[in-house]
């Protein structure tokens, strides 16, 4: 089964490649750094204060908006600080960390799964232990995983990402490698939830040893192994639906609309250990690789410093740079005191090098050829470096997946990618403060209608109390004359009754 192919994209040989595919267990960190800014959604609030003792897998910090999930301690022991700093993210914002001290115990606090016998629990309780376990899209992107699943009403197809595309990278493959069964077991749990009639195992065909071990352990007719070309971007969620089912996610839509989910293979392995065994998410397989180091794959706590973590390899002395991600669409990191997260996959270390300086444009259109989603990077750049935002949305900026293929073909160096998440981030600004002006233009249009009504309604008012007035007035006019007459009448009768009595 390794016919599925899909246009665009970049075949890009693994840089830095092992012999044997290990994962190596790291020892307990004596500190953790758990950043309470997760990928989407609210920051969440810490349940826990400065001196308190908490323990692994305890829920430190949580929020009520329901798209997040919970944040869990990573070791036991004690909350020394809860304060900003920097995390890893492209920004290099400073986001609420909570700090734990090691007791040098890991005691786990009693949590909650379904145990073996899943297939008894209902769809929603499983949901709720995803969520409660802290689990998201473990690939990179970060997606809450319970969102996901509580779309997925009229699944029809599941598919599970094992692709792995980005050169270098290998925690996936070490994962199927290393822990089959336990895949095969979460793919089973996510057909009960979803419903699906049918399971897809996506895996590049460069992997042979994830392919055989999975193969091995998967006796259930409703899974499937599919075996794609080693070409980047294979796992782009869009692009794997299309080569896999044939079936083409519209601009703007989601896989959920079509009836597929697609899960990242260590998200479903996690999803196995939230379930099954009772564990929600507070460690990860990050692969450390580079110029710099002789690659491996660590399974590291969350919260573990990059620096602990890269003093776990083989690191030459040298000057290095430093990349989290893929050498691809990866975030380049400056501070490695920072902590690793739940999207932290690869860990690059690479001996320092000058950078090549970007050249003219020589219209060449290589980019336009390895485009995956079929755009026109060349045009979508002359209009991005002008700032004509318009103009680029008119070529589907916002269907750029970023993977940087274009960048990386371009003989002039031009960093394509770069160009592009600044005129989406441009698009966004513009965007909001356009809505901003809509909301005070509307604010001053009714302000201007509701002065104009009152001032009619005002004069209205003061013409119907005229009106009221004058009509009052001519009514005790009549009443009045009737009065006099009455008077009168009554006047004349006694005249002539005293006439009469003289």
């Amino acid at each position: 089964m390794s016919d599925y192919e899909f246009a665009g994209g970049v075949v890009i040989e693994n840089p830095y490649p092992v012999d044997q595919v290990k994962i190596i267990q790291a020892p307990l960190p004596n500190h953790v750094v758990l950043p309470l800014q997760q990928r989407i959604g609210d920051e969440a609030k810490p349940c826990v204060k400065v001196g308190d003792r908490v323990l692994t897998g305890q829920v430190i910090a949580q929020t009520q908006d329901q798209f997040c999930v919970p944040i869990h301690a990573s070791i036991s022991g004690t909350v020394v600080d809860i304060s900003q700093q920097i995390i890893p993210h492209k920004s290099g914002l400073k986001a609420n960390c909570i700090s734990i001290e090691s007791d040098g115990k890991d005691e786990w606090i009693k949590t909650q799964g379904c145990g073996n016998d899943f297939l008894q629990c209902d769809r929603q309780t499983m949901i709720d232990y995803v969520q409660r376990s802290g689990i998201v899209g473990l690939g990179g992107a970060g997606f809450p995983s319970h969102t996901k699943l509580n779309k997925a009403v009229d699944c029809h197809t599941l598919i599970i990402n094992g692709t792995e595309c980005e050169p270098g990278v290998m925690c996936d493959n070490a994962l199927m490698q290393h822990h089959p069964r336990e895949v095969i077991r979460g793919v089973e749990i996510l057909l009960h939830i979803t419903g699906a009639k049918k399971a897809i195992i996506a895996i590049e065909n460069d992997k042979q040893e994830a392919y055989q071990a999975l193969l091995m352990f998967n006796h259930n007719d409703k899974i499937s192994l599919a075996q794609l070309p080693a070409k980047y971007t294979s796992g782009a969620e869009k692009l794997l639906i299309k080569a896999l089912l044939g079936i083409e996610i519209p601009s703007g839509g989601f896989a959920a609309d079509k009836g597929v989910l697609c899960q990242n293979v260590a998200s479903t392995k996690a999803i196995f250990d939230a379930v099954i065994e009772q564990r929600p998410l507070i460690s990860r397989i990050v692969t450390i690789t580079g110029d710099a180091v002789t690659p491996v794959n660590i399974e590291l706590r969350l919260g573990t410093s990059f620096e602990q973590a890269i003093s776990l390899t083989d690191v030459n002395a040298q000057a290095h740079d430093y990349r989290m991600g893929g050498m691809m669409m990866g975030v380049d990191i400056v501070d490695i005191k920072m902590p690793i997260c739940k999207i932290t996959n690869c860990i690059f270390v690479n001996n320092k090098k000058t950078q090549q300086l970007a050249k003219e444009c020589i219209r060449c259109g290589s980019c336009n050829t390895v485009c995956p989603i079929g755009l026109l990077p060349q045009q979508i750049y002359w209009h991005a470096k002008g700032k004509n935002i318009e103009k680029c949305m008119d070529y589907n900026l916002l269907d750029c997946i970023e993977c940087a293929c274009c960048s990386y073909v371009c003989p002039s160096h031009i960093d394509l990618v770069n160009y592009f998440s600044f005129a989406k981030a441009l698009h966004n600004k513009q965007t909001a403060d356009q809505h901003k002006t809509d909301i005070a233009r509307d604010r001053f249009e009714f302000r201007e209608y509701r002065l104009e009504r009152n001032k009619k309604e005002r004069a209205q008012m003061m013409a119907d109390k005229k009106q009221a007035l004058k009509e009052k007035m001519a009514k005790d006019k009549v009443q009045g004359q009737a009065q006099k007459d009455k008077i009168a009448q009554a006047m004349e009768r006694v005249k002539k009754n005293k006439e009469k009595n003289a």
